[in-house]
């Protein structure tokens, strides 16, 4: 479903943008439709792409449209990621010229002094595609192959030079599907985030190039910030941080994972750019299976999250406060450890002290729910949320949060869509979102 620059406009104009809550009225969200950059997954590559097996992509676009249909359903604007970087790009050359400057920065040729030749002929070649022909290219990949390249001779010299290990000259996106992870608007600020995984090193790219430059969503107040630039100069570890691990819960107050995905570092550069007044960090298992917070505690509404009992009295929760010298000097944030009670530190940090917690009824079930992506509930409004369908009737997180009708629960296939690892939080990112 395209959706043109000029309804995107109009959308804009009637709602506003930023993101004010992780529980209020969800009015726009930005989505992407996976295409056939999901065709690009083997059973020899999906590992090194961040998938756990291989989708059907009829599944996939058969769960995806279910799930955007459903937002739909309920007042909420789906913009897609694909109409927006292919109106960036026809709209502006500077945005193309940078794209094409980023794909080349992060090519492998780049890091070989011995294929430069390699690096000229593919920005060559790259010059000469269109708009949406760039789009395709970065989102789905191009393999370096006659059929792909063509017979130009930029392509004989990428076809006869190029390391035959190299399969692809630019590496497909498929982990675009979990949007969540490239961004975060908080308020009215933009945050890129640094991702962690090469396979998704490009992400970052399309999406600050798109905050930029898009004809409408460049100048309707959204303020990139340059969080990056805060890191203390002796720090080695290199900053990351991945939106499944941010949540902001309005008022100045950030919930953030750190995980195997978002690094001290990257926390403590958020940190110091003060516009937060609390960051609570919840220290989460560096495992695969909870590569993220969204995965394991997730906002149902005011005073209620997910939470997957079994990690709720193991992980040590902080607060980290800037510090500053005598010459106002910011310095190396300061951690404060809370403990390891998730429920009993929440309720206190965010006094909050009726703040419920639901889960699966036993450990094994909410085990069982953790793997399924359950617990990553995305909110369409103060107690009404989405999940995947396919929840224990009589034991699952889903009779906890309906039990007395308290929530209600909107469900959607997971096939083709859980292969990667995510949930319905992960493939959504509020664009506008209302204060809780």
């Amino acid at each position: 479903m395209d959706i043109s620059a000029s309804k995107i406009k109009d959308i804009l104009d009637e709602f506003g943008v930023g993101v004010h809550s992780e529980c209020g009225k969800l009015d726009i969200v930005l989505m992407h439709r996976p295409g056939k950059e999901l065709l690009r997954l083997t059973k020899d590559n999906h590992h090194l792409l961040l998938y756990d097996a291989l989708p059907n992509i009829i599944q996939t676009h058969q769960s995806h449209d279910i799930f955007s249909q459903y937002l739909r359903d309920h007042g909420i604007h789906v913009l897609y990621l694909e109409d927006l970087l292919r109106q960036t790009l026809i709209s502006s050359d500077q945005a193309r010229s940078q794209l094409i400057h980023g794909i080349l920065t992060n090519s492998h040729f780049s890091h070989n002094n011995q294929q430069q030749q390699c690096l000229l002929a593919l920005q060559q070649w790259l010059l000469h595609r269109t708009p949406e022909q760039l789009t395709e290219d970065i989102i789905v990949g191009v393999a370096c192959s006659q059929d792909e390249l063509g017979t130009s001779d930029y392509a004989q010299i990428l076809l006869t030079t190029n390391n035959s290990t190299n399969e692809y000259l630019i590496p497909p996106l498929p982990n675009l599907l979990f949007m969540r992870d490239g961004f975060s608007i908080i308020d009215n600020h933009v945050f890129i985030w640094q991702m962690s995984k090469p396979a998704r090193q490009n992400e970052p790219l399309l999406l600050h190039i798109i905050f930029q430059y898009h004809p409408h969503l460049s100048n309707c107040g959204l303020e990139i910030i340059e969080w990056q630039k805060n890191i203390d100069e002796t720090d080695e570890e290199i900053p990351t941080i991945e939106g499944g691990d941010v949540a902001y819960l309005g008022d100045g107050i950030l919930l953030i994972g750190c995980s195997e995905r978002t690094n001290r570092t990257g926390i403590e550069a958020l940190t110091r750019t003060g516009l937060f007044h609390q960051v609570i960090v919840i220290m989460i298992p560096p495992q695969r299976c909870y590569m993220h917070l969204d995965t394991i505690l997730s906002s149902v509404g005011k005073h209620a999250f997910t939470l997957h009992g079994l990690l709720a009295e193991t992980m040590q929760i902080y607060t980290v406060e800037n510090q500053y010298s005598q010459q106002k000097t910011c310095l190396k944030p300061k951690w404060i450890s809370h403990g390891c009670n998730v429920r009993q530190t929440l309720r206190k940090l965010l006094n909050n002290p009726d703040l419920i917690f639901y889960d699966a009824k036993d450990e094994q079930t909410s085990i069982d729910e953790q793997r399924q992506c359950r617990h990553n509930v995305v909110v369409i409004d103060d107690c009404h949320v989405v999940t995947y369908a396919g929840s224990d009737a009589e034991k699952g997180i889903v009779t906890h949060m309906t039990h007395n009708n308290m929530c209600r629960v909107g469900l959607i296939p997971f096939e083709g869509l859980s292969e990667g690892g995510g949930g319905v939080h992960c493939m959504t990112n509020a664009v506008r979102r209302r204060p809780k």
